[in-house]
């Protein structure tokens, strides 16, 4: 799924951007006397877009922030999920066609990696499964991968106990099923992502599999569902499995973050 209206993959950068781009440039060589200062958020967005590795699904913080709506996009989307009526669906429909992408990028804030290089693939195939969300980060040490599945936010979270209850097991039956499908046919299923790319080669990470460097995430519930035993579960889910478990209200939390952070 593209993000933008604009295709930065057919769409190369016009002969205006270019000389604007090459104008910023020159003058980061200026104002240093030795290497560069970077004004990346003054470069034009289909020439950052269109060099990165997936020019369609790139994201860059700022450009959330340039917009000026994401105070009003969080609380939208905290008032969206503490409706009784809201399902999953609900908030897929939100966060892609409002858009607010920075509210799923917000998962990279539980990660150290998306700093250095980011991107979300909405509804992302894994042969025969569907990925809610594929986000994508560079950290120094290369890229790595979060598959993000969401449940109900507002149905049968956990039990009384605090165990997962029907919206989380869904969740993480659905990870299992993804993580199989990665480790038995990595070069049939993942690597079609090379069909979102402008480039004739990308690195390594993409092309063999690494299991390090793959994480999964489920979204369900409100904080209210969660107590110590539903805590105890999300710090064993993460140790143990490499699944983070996380509710609704961690989304907003992280979202309110990016509205002032230097970096996802």
């Amino acid at each position: 799924m593209n993000l933008y209206k604009r295709d930065y993959v057919k769409s190369v950068p016009t002969k205006q951007e270019m000389q604007l781009y090459e104008g910023i440039l020159c003058t980061e060589r200026k104002d240093r006397r030795f290497g560069k200062i970077n004004h990346r958020r003054l470069y034009p967005a289909a020439v950052r877009h269109y060099n990165s590795l997936f020019p369609n699904n790139h994201i860059e913080l700022f450009d959330f922030q340039n917009e000026g709506n994401m105070e009003q996009l969080n609380e939208e989307f905290c008032a969206l999920i503490h409706d009784t009526n809201t399902n999953e669906r609900d908030v897929l429909r939100f966060i892609n066609h409002r858009p607010a992408y920075h509210i799923i990028a917000g998962v990279f804030k539980y990660y150290n990696f998306g700093h250095h290089d980011a991107y979300v693939f909405p509804e992302f195939a894994l042969g025969n499964y569907i990925a809610d969300y594929l986000l994508i980060g560079k950290s120094s040490g290369g890229y790595e991968f979060v598959f993000v599945e969401l449940e109900h936010p507002n149905g049968r979270t956990t039990l009384k106990s605090g165990n997962e209850g029907e919206a989380f097991r869904k969740g993480i039956y659905q990870i299992y099923d993804w993580k199989a499908e990665i480790e038995a046919h990595f070069s049939a299923s993942f690597v079609t992502i090379t069909k979102y790319s402008n480039k004739s080669s990308l690195p390594k990470e993409f092309l063999e599999y690494d299991s390090s460097r793959f994480h999964y995430a489920v979204v369900a519930g409100l904080r209210e569902d969660y107590n110590e035993v539903t805590y105890r579960d999300r710090r064993n889910k993460v140790t143990q499995q490499n699944i983070l478990t996380l509710h609704y209200d961690n989304l907003y939390d992280k979202a309110c973050e990016l509205e002032t952070a230097q970096s996802f």
